[in-house]
């Protein structure tokens, strides 16, 4: 379908880059695991599982912060107030580099008491000191992974897709050889182990600052005169995160404890591997959720209903292909992945491998639940996004787990899993029938019932002309069609007039310059709308980057008739705007 192209295209251009970001802070995490597992025993793996959970609270403030500032600088960019997001930016880096530093002086002096009430006491008192070490040695990095995390978070938004993978090369190779270095040179145990990831997030941040070296860049580090009254919407859009992640932590907690209670050291090293099984697989499913946050708050900012549909059938397409494949894999291979963190316990081994095709079985459904939990996330609605991450990432499971435990023991805690996801399908239906009660949302068909959206959201039907076009003649067809159109709407000929020549310019230099920078296929998708009294043009490419308006200036001396229909739509028009995000240039023409 042409007019599903731009958005498809772009959905699976971003996702490599989200996946990457979302992988960043669990990096460490899974190598630190394997080379644990691999060099110093099932101790040191039970104690590394322990605090593991933890990463997710040292996490939790980055997280807020980044997934709030880039929902808000998404909606602000969508309605066109690029220097209010500039500043949220700046901001953003600020505040999490602040919460990293806090946490910081927090952890170094209460390191046992924490390691103790994650799970190193009863059956497990043993395994305290390793515990201890490892959290200290994580926690020197929490400056640079906040840092990270922001600076990952935005740049697939400013264009630059390739610098995560570049940083997370660095990363990574950062990571293992220091962790190699530690267990085979100083013959280290957790806490260097701990330290090495530190090292390597704050390599990581170096690479990731190389960006600000670019051309045509809409984030601009700039700390005087920061927007501080932009904190609390900031945390408000991020707290859906924090209230998942944070319930996450609280589930791991609870199982760590039910297993201390129930079940031996072994049980607890199966749920280590179970976790490392989804710090491994779940930056596929969080790609694809934080590529739908993303673009939804984009469109939700533009109020462009149709490429909302589009957005989640995109959405449920990339789940059913990307986590039904990985998790397909993980079923096949659960016994290799198993292998790289239990080597010398049978028992704990076999029920690694029980607990991470759990994990397998539940992932696909796990993937369309959380994208659409941050969609809603996307659309502004936070309590509904914060309540459904507690309950996909706490709630259900530790229910589940607690309430299979009388039946199946140690095992509850994996098969919890796919139970919860089981339970969320069911959640979200009713979530959908609960907000479209009132009659005039449930005349709307399923498609509009879904999206969650208010029903005077985007121009009536009759008031807005959506249209994607990919040649010279289109242009001119679409042209006409405009002028149609504003004539049906009783608009005066003069704005009729301009309304034609804004797309017949506008479209027609994408068409004459930006097709034929490249040997790809492209589109154009055009918005003609009627709000009030104002008429709209929105166009949208994929091309390379292109301003019209800098293209006039940059001949505007040489050549003073050098498009006169361009300079007649800038004298005139109320507005005329462009962005590029997303590595698609956005026009908007108000008149």
């Amino acid at each position: 379908m042409k007019q599903n192209r731009i958005i498809r295209n772009t959905f699976y251009s971003q996702l490599l880059a989200f996946v990457l970001s979302s992988l960043a802070s669990a990096v460490g995490t899974i190598i630190d695991g394997v080379v644990i597992g691999q060099c110093l025993g099932a101790d040191s793996i039970a104690a590394f599982g322990i605090v593991s959970p933890l990463m997710i609270v040292f996490a939790l403030g980055g997280a807020v912060v980044s997934t709030g500032a880039r929902n808000r600088f998404a909606r602000l960019v969508g309605s066109g107030e690029l220097e209010r997001a500039q500043g949220v930016f700046s901001l953003a880096c600020v505040m999490a580099v602040g919460i990293g530093v806090l946490m910081l002086a927090v952890c170094l002096p209460l390191a046992a008491p924490i390691a103790r009430m994650l799970g190193a006491t009863g059956k497990a008192a043993h395994l305290l000191g390793k515990a201890k070490d490892y959290l200290v040695g994580v926690a020197i990095g929490l400056p640079a992974m906040n840092a990270m995390r922001i600076l990952w978070a935005f740049m697939p938004i400013d264009n630059d897709k390739n610098l995560p993978i570049v940083t997370s090369a660095a990363l990574t190779l950062s990571d293992v050889a220091l962790d190699l270095l530690a267990a085979f040179v100083f013959h280290g145990d957790t806490f260097e182990m701990g330290l090495a990831t530190s090292i390597s997030y704050y390599v990581a941040v170096g690479v990731l600052m190389t960006h600000f070296r670019k051309k045509h860049i809409l984030l601009k580090l700039c700390f005087r005169r920061l927007p501080w009254r932009e904190s609390w919407d900031i945390v408000k859009q991020g707290l859906p995160v924090g209230a998942a992640r944070l319930g996450n932590t609280v589930r791991s907690a609870f199982m760590n404890q039910l297993l201390a209670a129930i079940a031996s050291s072994a049980a607890i090293a199966a749920y280590s591997v179970h976790r490392q099984a989804d710090i491994f697989l779940n930056p596929i499913v969080f790609g694809v959720a934080d590529t739908v946050a993303v673009l939804a708050g984009v469109l939700a900012g533009e109020e462009n209903r149709p490429a909302m549909k589009r957005l989640l059938g995109n959405m449920v397409m990339a789940n059913l292909t990307l986590s039904l494949g990985a998790a397909a894999l993980t079923w096949v291979f659960a016994p290799q992945f198993a292998g790289l963190y239990i080597t010398d316990q049978p028992e704990a081994l076999s029920l690694s491998v029980r607990a991470v095709r759990c994990y397998a079985l539940g992932m696909p459904l796990y993937g369309l639940s959380m994208g659409f939990i941050n969609y809603t996330q996307g659309i502004g609605k936070n309590r509904l996004s914060s309540l459904s991450g507690i309950l996909s990432e706490a709630g259900f499971l530790i229910l589940s787990a607690a309430v299979l435990s009388r039946r199946f023991g140690a095992d509850a805690v994996w098969y919890a899993f796919p139970v919860t996801q089981l339970l969320m399908l069911l959640y979200h239906g009713a979530v959908v029938l609960v907000l479209n009660r009132k009659p005039e949302l449930r005349e709307m068909p399923l498609s509009d019932r879904i999206l969650l959206l208010p029903r005077d959201f985007d121009a009536a039907d009759g008031d807005r002309l959506d249209r994607s076009i990919t040649t010279a003649q289109e242009v001119v067809a679409l042209s006409q069609e405009v002028w149609a159109f504003c004539e049906a709407h009783g608009c005066d000929r003069r704005r009729r007039y301009l309304m034609a020549l804004s797309v017949e310019e506008m479209a027609g230099n994408v068409v004459e310059h930006g097709f034929t920078k490249d040997k790809k296929p492209h589109s154009i998708d055009v918005r003609i709308l009627k709000k009030g009294d104002e008429y709209i043009v929105r166009i949208r490419d994929d091309c390379v980057f292109f301003d019209p308006l800098q293209r006039l200036q940059l001949y505007s001396d040489r050549d003073p008739a050098h498009h006169m229909g361009l300079r007649m739509i800038i004298g005139t028009a109320k507005e005329l705007r462009y962005t590029c995000i997303l590595r698609l240039n956005n026009l908007v023409v108000r008149i």
